[in-house]
């Protein structure tokens, strides 16, 4: 059965105790609660540990960042994976929200809180006793690690964003104006060169699931790689890029999975499979001891398994997502991560009838699947049949420990291939583009078709989608290429070419009608957020 990272389990289990209340008898003899983290707590190192596990917990915390709201509602509206139902509920998936939809709001909230959570410990820990060197530059590092994390999901969704570096204390502090986009990206770099000069190596890790020394450089070239798109376009950020990915690829400890599959089957599974998996989210099935530590991943952008009997033990799948068919159409039939991310079969009915389609509106992301098809027919009374591949006695109807990557390996090989080709042309990037086709058995790429910086880029746009789709970072890439409503219009082409139904075309189609590149490559900030903070004035693409 799944676990999840002891001391997020003992921190979900303290703040149980602390934020549940304390026995009447008790109430007039304890402190405020308020002053509890601030003036009595980090006195130790269970302390330290406890409160590392509550900056990480904010990951996947009720379901708000890593848990559905990144993965799923925030990535709809690309190339890859569109919102299928006929109502207007992932309004921002349809390119339909504004400051007052809640799940802006949420997902805004839960990254501040974060952010609050490693301020308070950064502050706190130099000055806990009992702490080795060693200990207290990992902790520290881990700190400055999520932070950075936090603020770049900030800034790449929301732009400027009030930059908070020391705790807050009092709701008067609230009241701060949103910093440039360049300031914030300078905290975080400051944040994650400190991570990387104080994190362990990732071999040396005693538990999964934490920051590491490697994952530091990988997400400072991630960092860098967006500055040099739009719209901050500063294109010399492309050789910082490349410095941190070598970094990595010069250490050589990390590594490609030979299987495409077998790799994601480890995030299903709880196999971990740290050579190529970075940094990851980890989740766990444990309401049997009253925790909640999971998430929807896979459950509501997975293969749709709609039978659910009375009793349960299946694995039910609202999936709520569509493959987009501009990403079928740009795999090759050799490619072997087709099959795994492109699911053509269901199972629905009253017997719970698997089955196969051919229409190419109706494809499943099959990623991070929890279930997989081995035969069709009907699952009551025919010859339908099936695995549950969570490593679970009896799936949940609603909610999944399957774990989610933040970065991979794969995308290190990728950002080094299309830093390379910016600075120095095809020839010094394409040994990386083919490190990532060879394994997905299609080969090396003829070097005629990528003989430019402009070939080569184009390439390098299909080969993330086909390489990294569905894990949160599409919207993004097209952001910075500065090509997301171009790609939305050719998806409305292939839409109507495809053979899918009237009702289809035009339930998918929807986002590119939606999309107005004038303000939908920023979201606006919460309503409730421009409210209570005088000084954060709303974007003024979203002032109207």
């Amino acid at each position: 059965m799944k676990t999840i990272n002891k001391n997020i389990l003992f921190f979900i289990m303290f703040a149980s105790i602390v934020l549940g209340g304390t026995a009447c008898e008790d109430f007039l003899t304890v402190k405020p609660k308020s002053s509890w983290v601030t003036e009595s707590f980090y006195e130790s190192k269970s302390d330290v540990k406890l409160g590392l596990a509550g900056i990480y917990s904010y990951l996947g915390n009720r379901g708000e960042l890593y848990g559905q709201m990144i993965p799923a509602k925030f990535e709809g509206g690309t190339d890859e994976m569109l919102y299928n139902r006929t109502n207007t509920k992932w309004a921002q998936a349809l390119y339909m929200h504004s400051s007052a939809t809640s799940d802006l709001k949420n997902v805004w909230l839960q990254l501040y809180k974060g952010i609050d959570a490693a301020n308070v410990f950064i502050s706190k820990v130099p000055d806990t006793p009992g702490l080795t060197d060693e200990e207290r530059a990992q902790f520290m590092g881990e700190a400055h690690f999520m932070r950075a994390l936090y603020y770049l999901d900030l800034v790449r969704w929301w732009g400027p964003v009030p930059l908070r570096i020391t705790p807050t204390e009092d709701i008067n502090a609230n009241n701060l104006a949103a910093s440039s986009r360049e300031d914030v990206y300078a905290q975080i770099i400051k944040d994650l060169e400190f991570a990387a000069a104080n994190l362990k190596h990732s071999k040396d890790m005693e538990e999964n699931g934490h920051a590491n020394k490697m994952a530091a450089h990988g997400l400072l070239a991630r960092v860098y790689l967006t500055m040099a798109g739009q719209p901050l376009n500063q294109t010399d950020k492309y050789a910082k890029a490349i410095e941190h990915c070598d970094v990595i690829l010069n250490d050589g400890w990390h590594q490609l999975n030979g299987s495409y599959k077998e790799h994601f089957l480890s995030y299903i599974q709880n196999g971990y499979d740290p050579q190529e998996s970075l940094f990851e989210v980890e989740f766990g099935m444990l309401r049997e001891q009253g925790i909640r530590e999971d998430g929807r991943i896979g459950q509501i952008n997975g293969i749709r398994f709609s039978y659910f009997p009375k009793g349960g033990g299946t694995p039910h799948c609202y999936a709520m997502m569509q493959v987009g068919v501009k990403l079928i159409n740009a795999y090759e039939d050799a490619d072997e991560r087709k099959d795994w991310n492109v699911a053509n079969f269901q199972c629905t009915g009253k017997l719970g009838k698997i089955a196969t389609t051919s229409n190419q509106l109706a494809q499943w992301p099959g990623k991070f699947r929890r279930w997989d098809m081995i035969s069709t027919g009907n699952v009551v009374g025919g010859d339908g049949e099936y695995v549950v591949l969570e490593d679970v006695g009896i799936p949940d109807k609603n909610f999944t420990g399957i774990n989610y990557p933040i970065l991979r390996f794969a995308d290190v090989l990728l950002m080094k291939a299309e830093a390379e080709n910016e600075v120095n042309g095809p020839s010094a990037a394409i040994s990386y583009l083919d490190m990532v086709r060879v394994r997905a058995g299609i080969g090396t790429i003829d070097p005629s078709l990528v003989s430019d910086k402009t070939a080569f880029l184009k390439e390098i746009q299909n080969e993330r989608s086909r390489e990294l789709c569905f894990e949160g970072l599409r919207k993004h890439d097209l952001i910075r290429w500065g090509i997301l409503g171009e790609t939305l219009d050719e998806l409305a082409v292939m839409i109507d070419a495809s053979n899918g139904n009237v009702k289809q075309k035009a339930t998918f189609k929807r986002a590119g009608e939606n999309f107005d590149p004038a303000k939908h490559t920023v979201l606006p900030y919460p309503l409730q957020e421009t409210t209570m903070n005088a000084l954060l004035e709303q974007h003024a693409e979203w002032q109207n």
